[in-house]
Formats: structure tokens, C-alpha cells, sequence
């Protein structure tokens, strides 16, 4: 396992991350986190008040609570989607949300620190309201949080060039994908510049780039199944089908190509993927195993892109 530095926080992450999310079976997750601590995965992230218990008792259970890294999405106070009417900063993540937010993931967690708390659906305008920037500093000067940053909505990327380029925080977790390159070329290179960590979520494009994917085999309660509509469905596949062509040792599958697509920029700092299967990990990191993709090969993916 390789590991990047995570902005200027000073912890070093581990390329491949484990995103953990409710509803899954306690015992695999607790089986998951123990192989990936043995594999050298040190990362986890994680949306507060989703799945803070089941990780705490997996944690406790493999032994990871000193080893593990948390980077954790802060749930906004009011519930609201993009595109919307600007909600307010004081509205969304007032300081003492935050911070009870804070005590209790490391309460459930059972962790001393966390690496790093994220505002999610950043909004510019966030910058110059509220007492979240004071919060998150102060809950960092105390050693409760590692570092502090933000996460973007999807396919918003140009709403963190101001924060990023401030010097203000710490991170930034976003989409980028073969698909949705989009932060490529302008906010990766601002990050790299001014050494912000970058989270990068959906490399799979919410597992339309992984194996065997069949939106009918979602829950009922699964927001895919509606997202994946059967035009979008059926479009989607046709994109992951014309990118079979390219695939070539070392890489095995599609799959394995988008993983090291997500991990072939240097600002990136580690890539969240979902898995509670050991077979899944154990592919995810062999994926990773030959580094970034060479130039060509990225070049050749960028043709590509769709969502942006």
C-alpha cells in the first residue's frame, strides 16, 4: 500500500479508502476494516450520523481505533439539495452543530481524533457567513479533528477554487471519475498548488464502472434505482462498453482502469470506495497495485468524459 499526504495536515493516507454507510452487516464490515488494516488501508470515510455505530464496533472489534484514519461529511443542520435557494451558513452548520457532531462521532467512534470533518454541498457564499471556519479551528486547536475541509455536490467543482485558493482549509472531497473529469483542470491544480488534500468519491461512478452492475438489483430504498433510469441506464452501459476496448495489462478489467484513472492525478490524496466484501477489497487494492495510468492511456480516457 502506498500513501500521499493528506493537505497540510500532516497524516499520510493510504491510496484506497473504505467508504462505510449504514444498513450493512456489522460483522462484515468489522471483518472488512480488519483485512484492510492487515492489507495497510489506514482510511475510512464516513457521513456523520450514517454509519458512526457500526464503524465504532467494527473498529473496536479489528483493533483499528489507533490505526485508522476517519474523514467524516458533517450532515447539514437543514436539509436541502442543489440547485437551490442559498441557504445560510449560520442555517446549515452553525458552530454548535458542528461541534456536537464532533463529540459525538468520537464518542461512538471511540476515537480520540478525527483526520478530517467536512462541510458537504459547499456553497461559496459560506465563506463570509457564520462561525464554522472558528468552530472547525478551534475544534482542531484541541486536537478533535485533524484537519477541516469541505465536500462538493456533484459536478460542482469551481465552488471550492475561492476556499482552496484562501488558504482556509485543509481538503476538498469531490467526484472525479473517468466520466466526470472535471476538476482536472482547474480546482486539482489549485489544490496541488496550495497543498490541499483531495478526497475523491464515486471513482466507479456510483458502481456503474464496477462488476456486474444491475441497478435492478438495488434495494427499494437505494436512490440509484431511480438515478439509473433506463434511458440513463442504458446510455450509461454503452459508455462503460466502448471503454472495454482500452483495457490492456496490468489492468484486469474496466474496473481496475477507472481505479488508477482516480489516483493518476498527484493532487489526489486517496480514493473512497464502497466495500463490505473481503473479494472486493482484495480486487481494489490489486487494482491499484501497478500506480498511476501513463500518459497515454490517460489521454486516451479523457476522450471520454460525459458528465462535465
Amino acid at each position: 500500500m502506498r500513501f500521499r499526504p493528506l493537505g497540510r495536515t500532516g497524516l499520510s493516507v493510504s491510496e484506497l479508502s473504505i467508504h462505510v454507510s449504514a444498513g450493512k452487516d456489522p460483522h462484515e464490515t468489522a471483518d472488512i476494516i480488519a483485512l484492510a488494516l492487515d492489507r495497510g488501508v489506514n482510511t475510512v470515510t464516513i457521513e456523520a450520523g450514517d454509519a458512526a455505530a457500526e464503524l465504532g464496533g467494527a473498529l473496536a472489534r479489528g483493533g483499528g481505533r489507533r490505526e485508522m484514519l476517519v474523514v467524516a461529511r458533517a450532515s447539514s443542520l437543514v436539509p436541502f439539495d442543489l440547485p437551490s435557494p442559498h441557504v445560510p451558513a449560520w442555517q446549515a452548520y452553525p458552530g454548535y452543530h458542528l461541534r456536537a457532531e464532533v463529540e459525538n462521532l468520537l464518542g461512538k467512534l471511540g476515537v480520540e481524533r478525527l483526520a478530517l470533518l467536512q462541510l458537504h454541498a459547499w456553497c461559496p457564499e459560506w465563506l463570509g457567513e457564520g462561525d464554522w471556519l472558528e468552530t472547525l479551528d478551534r475544534l482542531r486547536c484541541e486536537g478533535k479533528i485533524a484537519g477541516f475541509g469541505v465536500s462538493l455536490f456533484d459536478h460542482d467543482v469551481d465552488a471550492a477554487l475561492e476556499v482552496v485558493a484562501g488558504g482556509a482549509i485543509d481538503a476538498v472531497q469531490l467526484m472525479y471519475n473517468v466520466f466526470d473529469p472535471a476538476a482536472a483542470a482547474r480546482l486539482l491544480p489549485l489544490c496541488d498548488a496550495h497543498r490541499v488534500g483531495v478526497v475523491v468519491r464515486s471513482p466507479l461512478y456510483y458502481g456503474a464502472l464496477a462488476p456486474a452492475f444491475d441497478p435492478a438489483a438495488f434495494a427499494d430504498d437505494d436512490w440509484r434505482r431511480g438515478y439509473f433510469f433506463d434511458a440513463h441506464r442504458r446510455e450509461t452501459m454503452e459508455r462503460v462498453g466502448a471503454l472495454q476496448a482500452l483495457v490492456a495489462p496490468p489492468d484486469r478489467s474496466v474496473t481496475d482502469m477507472a481505479l488508477r484513472f482516480s489516483l493518476s492525478h498527484p493532487a489526489v490524496s486517496t480514493v473512497a470506495v464502497g466495500m463490505h466484501r473481503r473479494a472486493h477489497l482484495e480486487a481494489n487494492l490489486q487494482a491499484l497495485t501497478p500506480g498511476p495510468l501513463d500518459d497515454a492511456l490517460h489521454a486516451a480516457l479523457g476522450r471520454h468524459r460525459w458528465l462535465c
